[in-house]
This record gives structure tokens, sequence and C-alpha cells, in this order.
């Protein structure tokens, strides 16, 4: 899989958008919609920065994939937008669901428990951290913070299993506004560099 560099740094730029909808989200989940459930409003907005952000993954997920190379390149950038597609959809039918002011069962059928956004992510995540470890063209510091963020999104999609609110709270604070956005902008400063 040989590396476009006009390709990398597009896919640097979304890498950045991606960190940019993550603080979004946040501030939107955790300042409007935990609150209260009822705000449909704030909620359709927070599907729909998951959705966005999703649909920036699938480009972001295949440049780094394009540095990584060879077969592990291809796993990741074939995860990595299947991951990136079904996080979209979760948050699409969050968002339509929440502006259509139509109930949804609490068991996401495009993405339940977040299996796919945290722990189909967090697998793609950890697996690029060690593939970033054995390259040359990462740096080594940002190798070690993509197995931290990859480790953490697993820990989050079993407390989201296990319903652990507290556990929940804590891993995804640290996804959505420390690691998460701190792996993705150094990506992007990567790919775009």
């Amino acid at each position: 899989m040989p590396g476009d560099r006009d390709f990398q740094r597009r896919g640097g730029l979304q890498a950045y958008l991606i960190a940019a909808f993550a603080f979004a989200y946040a501030f939107v989940f955790l300042g409007f919609v935990r609150g209260d459930p009822n705000n449909h409003g704030a909620s359709a907005l927070a599907n729909a920065l998951l959705a966005a952000a999703g649909l920036s993954a699938t480009i972001a997920t295949v440049a780094l994939a394009s540095r990584v190379g060879g077969a592990a390149g291809l796993w990741l950038a074939a995860v990595g937008v299947g991951w990136g597609l079904l996080s979209a959809a979760h948050g699409a039918s969050g968002a339509i669901a929440d502006w259509q002011g139509v109930n949804v069962p609490p068991l996401s059928p495009t993405d339940p428990r977040g299996f796919i956004t945290f722990g189909v992510a967090g697998l793609w995540t950890l697996t690029a951290g060690l593939q970033m470890r054995a390259a040359t063209a990462f740096p080594r510091n940002l190798a070690i913070l993509t197995i931290v963020a990859g480790a953490n999104s697993i820990v989050l999609f079993v407390a989201t299993v296990l319903g652990s609110g507290e556990l929940v709270l804590v891993t995804g604070g640290l996804a959505a506004i420390v690691l998460g956005p701190a792996f993705w902008i150094w990506t992007g400063r990567t790919l775009r560099g």
C-alpha cells in the first residue's frame, strides 16, 4: 500500500477535525445531554458530531495506514474505514431519531453498547499504536500515546457493557477530552509534516 503524500496531508486535516468533533461532542454531551436526557436538540447535535467524526475517520485512518504500509497497513485501512462508517451510521441514526422525536431502544441496533465506536475503534487504535511503535515514520511517544488511547477505549467498551457509570464517565472523559484529541492532533501533525 504505497503512501500518497497529498492524501496523507488531507488525512492529517481530517485527523484535526476528529479532535475538534471530539471536543465539541464532549462539551455538548457533558454540558447539555448528560444532565437532561430529554434535551433532544442537544442530543441530536452530539450524535451528529459523532457521525461527522466517523466520516472524517474513514480518511484519517487510511492516511495513517498508508504510512504504516504492508499487510498491517491494509488491515488498519480496512478496519478503520469499517469502524468509521459504522460509527457514522450510529451517530446519524441517533441524530435523526432525536431530531424527529422518535424513541429508539436503549440498545442501538447500529452500534450495540458501543461495540464499534469504542470496542473496534479501541482495537484499531491499539493495533495502530503497536505498528507505529515498530515503524520509523512515527514519533515513539505518539506510538505510546496511541497504545494508551486504544487500551482506554477498550476499557470504555467493557465499562459500557458492564453498566459501570463511574468507569464510563472516567474512560469516556479521557477518550473524548484528553487521549482521543491528543492522538488525533498529533497524528494530524505527523501526517501533514
